[in-house]
């Protein structure tokens, strides 16, 4: 991702924070940047695991926590709960995700086409959407080279 990206991704993570009456702490900007930096969708454990060389006083507690507020303010979204582990995206405006099944790596999928997609009557008729994505399970080509 491209540094003003992530700059932008931050600053707009920064004042959605105050609109939800969220403080910006040092610890809070640490996890959201660490959501930032890593492309992968990481699962809290990974995101402990990259602050913790760094920022040894920082639970692994914490950044469940951290995560979970973030997604209930709507400052990250919860990719799924895929392959039983959690993983988040800083990403919050709808795309859609490619996942391999055998490494379980998640990549994001932008496509005006998907997000146009026409919505089955069987969702609506009963539910109210408030949103939704699109997952392809694949496996992807590093995968396929290892057989």
């Amino acid at each position: 991702m491209e540094a003003t990206v992530k700059q932008k991704l931050v600053s707009e993570f920064i004042g959605k924070c105050r609109s939800e009456g969220l403080s910006v702490t040092p610890q809070r900007l640490l996890i959201y940047q660490a959501l930032v930096d890593d492309t992968s969708h990481p699962s809290p454990e990974k995101v402990y695991q990259t602050l913790h060389a760094d920022h040894p006083t920082i639970s692994l507690a914490t950044v469940y926590k951290t995560l979970e507020t973030f997604q209930k303010h709507g400052l990250v979204s919860l990719v799924t709960t895929l392959h039983n582990t959690l993983r988040y995206d800083p990403k919050v405006k709808r795309h859609h995700h490619i996942v391999c099944v055998k490494c379980k790596k998640v990549i994001d999928l932008e496509d005006a086409e998907l997000d146009a997609l026409k919505i089955p009557k069987a969702v609506t008729r009963e539910n109210n959407l408030i949103d939704y994505s699109v997952h392809f399970n694949v496996i992807c080509a590093e995968c396929r080279e290892k057989k």
